[in-house]
């Protein structure tokens, strides 16, 4: 739908230093223009919905002030039996975080949304990763929280940190969890 080339600049709605990584070492110049909105989820919004809102208020945002680029934006989050996590609070909620995955399955969600305004054209959807973490001792916990800043990171863990530590299996993007699926991405700009 959107034509992009990988030297052509994208504007990316988001101040995450990962997702701009992403798209750099796919090939891409990327301008970052963080996009301030409100993120409480709605009363009744599944984390499906949530996501996809948000990647779509957030490129609506910033998608004005350059008309003719592509805006990517994208919100990820973690759900475990239904459950969202967010970043931990503190050091003890990272350490409940990870006892809560410990020897569990959960989905990593990521909205994204691509915009243009001239000539007009958007797409925006939810790519999903399952992932399983390996049982965790609290000395496992406890050496990994020493070794990742846990707080800035949903579900107070990064794959691309140490994530042998934690990950037993993957199914689908590991870009995905890092959080931006940038295969996904690649294939919608083709």
């Amino acid at each position: 739908m959107m034509h992009g080339e990988r030297n052509s600049r994208l504007i990316l709605a988001s101040a995450s230093p990962r997702r701009a990584a992403l798209l750099r070492d796919m090939g891409f110049s990327v301008k970052v223009v963080p996009a301030d909105i409100d993120e409480t989820p709605n009363p009744e919004e599944s984390p499906r919905d949530m996501v996809r809102r948000l990647a779509r208020l957030k490129a609506a945002r910033v998608a004005p002030r350059f008309p003719r680029d592509i805006v990517l934006a994208a919100d990820t989050i973690i759900v475990h039996n239904g459950v969202l996590m967010g970043k931990p609070s503190s050091i003890e909620d990272a350490r409940t975080m990870l006892e809560t995955l410990s020897g569990n399955v959960h989905e990593v969600l990521t909205g994204v949304c691509l915009r243009r305004d001239v000539p007009y054209s958007e797409e925006c959807w939810v790519s999903s990763t399952s992932v399983t973490f390996l049982r965790l001792t609290p000395a496992i916990i406890d050496a990994y929280i020493k070794r990742v800043k846990v707080l800035d990171k949903a579900g107070a863990y990064a794959i691309q940190e140490h994530g042998e530590m934690l990950i037993a299996d993957i199914q689908g993007l590991r870009s995905n969890v890092i959080g931006l699926p940038v295969e996904d991405v690649l294939q919608r700009l083709a």
